[in-house]
């Protein structure tokens, strides 16, 4: 649910929707929250700093999102291009984590 999440702060970043993008990277931020909270014994230290470096690149991503759609501007294009990048990696980082927790879960299955 959180790499669909990030697929969709992406889509509403290039369509300029900031609003909805703020309130999206709101939601993940949560979910990533909760993630570090419910499986904090489980995660393995590489998967926390994952989810801390998401959690960091969704707060600056709201904050950048929070004052295009506060001032009404659309963004520059450098602006756009860090967005973006940010919502790649945020994505990336769910993507990784999804696959590994199903692989650990495979394994258990399997042993």
């Amino acid at each position: 649910m959180a790499a669909k999440l990030a697929g969709e702060i992406t889509d509403l970043i290039d369509f300029g929707k900031h609003e909805l993008a703020r309130l999206r990277c709101g939601d993940l931020h949560d979910r990533t929250v909760t993630i570090l909270k419910r499986w904090d014994s489980d995660l393995s230290i590489e998967s926390k700093d994952n989810c801390l470096a998401a959690k960091a690149h969704l707060e600056l991503l709201r904050t950048g999102v929070l004052k295009l759609s506060t001032e009404a501007v659309e963004p520059t294009p450098r602006q756009l291009s860090q967005m973006q990048t940010a919502c790649m990696k945020i994505k990336e980082i769910f993507v990784v984590e999804h696959a590994s927790a199903m692989k650990r879960d495979d394994e258990a299955k399997n042993a």
